[in-house]
């Protein structure tokens, strides 16, 4: 996955700003009802249903912070396709989509490790940051995508 070549979506959780290639998401959605189920992760919120699509649903603070989701107006729902599943990522606000020019993004040393090979770098635009992930190695490494199909199959 290379930044600079498409948009990226850009997104907020707490006070960070992080940046995903828009050709992995499906699409961003209000926040809306979710259903909670038994024996589920603590970053897996449950399931709803975008466009008559039952949709297993992360908490993506959880998952990259671990802080459970603050609800608010601004919270959104990003759809992702990962391996054939779409998957709703719950996060703070869904901010804009811009471009990313390659020679603003950096690669500190901690993103050279396997712990963290979802993370693709950090742009620096003036005086943001963006961290730029691969969304689809996000989610496998932090979901068990089997697990998730099976819930979604059950119901």
């Amino acid at each position: 996955m290379k930044f600079g070549d498409s948009k990226t979506l850009v997104f907020r959780i707490g006070y960070e700003e992080y940046g995903v290639h828009i050709s992995q998401v499906v699409s961003i959605e209000r926040m809306q009802e979710i259903t909670a189920f038994p024996n589920r992760p603590p970053h897996v919120l449950g399931v709803t249903t975008v466009r008559n699509v039952v949709t297993p649903v992360v908490d993506m603070r959880t998952a990259l912070v671990g802080e459970s989701l603050e609800a608010s107006d601004m919270n959104r729902i990003i759809i992702v396709m990962v391996k054939d599943q779409e998957i709703g990522l719950v996060v703070d606000a869904a901010t804009h989509v811009i471009d990313i020019v390659p020679d603003t993004i950096q690669q500190p040393h901690l993103m050279q490790t396997n712990e963290v090979s979802y993370l693709l770098g950090m742009a620096k635009l003036d005086t943001r940051l963006i961290i730029l992930l691969d969304i689809e190695k996000l989610v496998e490494d932090t979901t068990n995508l089997d697990e998730l199909k099976v819930i979604k199959d059950k119901l």
